[in-house]
C-alpha cells in the first residue's frame, strides 16, 4: 500500500485530476445504463467524485514517514484516515435515498459558471500552497468561495477564514504536530 502511495504521489495532482476525470467519465456512462438512476445522474457522480479523492488521499497517507522518535497515538496520516472511514458512512447515508428514489432529481441545468469559478480557485488554491503556504492559501480560498456564493456579511468573511486557519494551525501544528506548507515567500520568517 505504501508503495501504491508513493506512485500516487509521484504522478502528481494534475495527472491524478485527469484519472479522476476519466473515472467520473466511465461512471457517467455506467449510470447512463440505468434508467432509475438518470435522473440522479449529478448527484451520483459528484458522491463518487468525493469517494475518489478520499480513497487516493487514504492511500497516500500510507506513504507519509513516521516519525523514528518517541511513542505516540498519532500519525501524519491519522486524521485522513479518521475523515475517509467517516466519509463512508455519510456517502452511504447520502446513496440510500438516491436508490430508494426518494431523493429530488437533479436540476436540468445548475449554475456552471458558477463551478467552474469554485473549481478555477480550488485549483489555484492548491498551485499556491507552495508560495504562500496552506494558511493564507486555504484562507485566500475560503473568502473567495463565500463570496462567490453570495455571502457579504464582513463579519463573516473575515471570522470564517480566521476561524478554520486557527483551527488548522492547532489541530494539525499542535495536536497533531503535522507541518503544514508555510511557502517559500514566509519560509525565511519561521
Amino acid at each position: 500500500m505504501a508503495d501504491f502511495g508513493r506512485f500516487l504521489v509521484r504522478l502528481g495532482w494534475p495527472i491524478n485530476t485527469a484519472i479522476l476525470a476519466a473515472f467520473l467519465v466511465i461512471a457517467w456512462f455506467v449510470i447512463r445504463l440505468f434508467p432509475r438512476l438518470r435522473p440522479y445522474t449529478g448527484q451520483l457522480l459528484v458522491l463518487l467524485g468525493i469517494w475518489w479523492v478520499g480513497t487516493v488521499f487514504f492511500v497516500i497517507t500510507f506513504s507519509i514517514p513516521s516519525p523514528r522518535f518517541g511513542v505516540g497515538i498519532t500519525e501524519a496520516g491519522t486524521i485522513p484516515r479518521v475523515w475517509y472511514f467517516a466519509l463512508i458512512p455519510v456517502t452511504i447515508l447520502a446513496l440510500i435515498p438516491i436508490f430508494r428514489g426518494k431523493e429530488d432529481p437533479d436540476p436540468k441545468w445548475g449554475n456552471i459558471r458558477l463551478v467552474g469559478t469554485i473549481l478555477a480557485a480550488l485549483i489555484i488554491s492548491i498551485s499556491l500552497f507552495s508560495f504562500i503556504g496552506y494558511y493564507i492559501s486555504s484562507a485566500l480560498f475560503i473568502i473567495v468561495s463565500m463570496w462567490v456564493l453570495g455571502s457579504r456579511s464582513k463579519v463573516e468573511l473575515a471570522a470564517v477564514p480566521v476561524g478554520w486557519v486557527v483551527f488548522s494551525y492547532f489541530i494539525f501544528a499542535r495536536l497533531l504536530n503535522v507541518r503544514l506548507p508555510i511557502g517559500s515567500l514566509f519560509s525565511g520568517f519561521f
